[in-house]
């Protein structure tokens, strides 16, 4: 009952509350690159002190782009972080989804454990799966 008043007081829903929220907010075309923007949120009460994801882009058809070690470094517990990824010879407009293939390592949690509390969704025309 305290944790879920502490996640009212907060502005947070009881369900985000035990959540490892990864949001895809922009994907930004450049110069012989796409630059992903995600907006990560933890509603965890556990510090991440490496955070990385194995994912896969997908083309419109399903077809595998490219496979990427995502580097979200450190999270603070119940923190909001953002990270950027500048993806080279790749175009935004190719991108049809995002899969996040694995977890891990994300420390001290095992990828397992990471993975069960894993949200992931899209503000862009890119879907996001895990």
């Amino acid at each position: 009952m305290r944790v879920l008043a502490i996640c009212l007081g907060l502005g947070l829903s009881p369900a985000l509350a035990e959540t490892l929220s990864i949001r895809l907010d922009q994907a930004n075309p450049g110069a012989e690159q796409c630059q992903l923007v995600f907006v990560l949120e933890n509603g965890l009460a556990t510090e991440f002190e490496n955070l990385q994801a194995e994912v896969v882009l997908l083309s419109p058809e399903s077809r595998v782009l490219r496979l990427s070690l995502l580097d979200f470094q450190s999270l603070p517990a119940n923190g909001i972080r953002v990270r950027s990824f500048n993806l080279s010879g790749l175009e935004c407009r190719d991108v049809g989804r995002v899969l996040f293939n694995a977890m891990g390592p994300c420390t001290p949690l095992d990828a397992r454990t990471c993975t069960a509390a894993l949200d992931v969704s899209s503000t862009t025309d890119i879907e996001v799966l895990k």
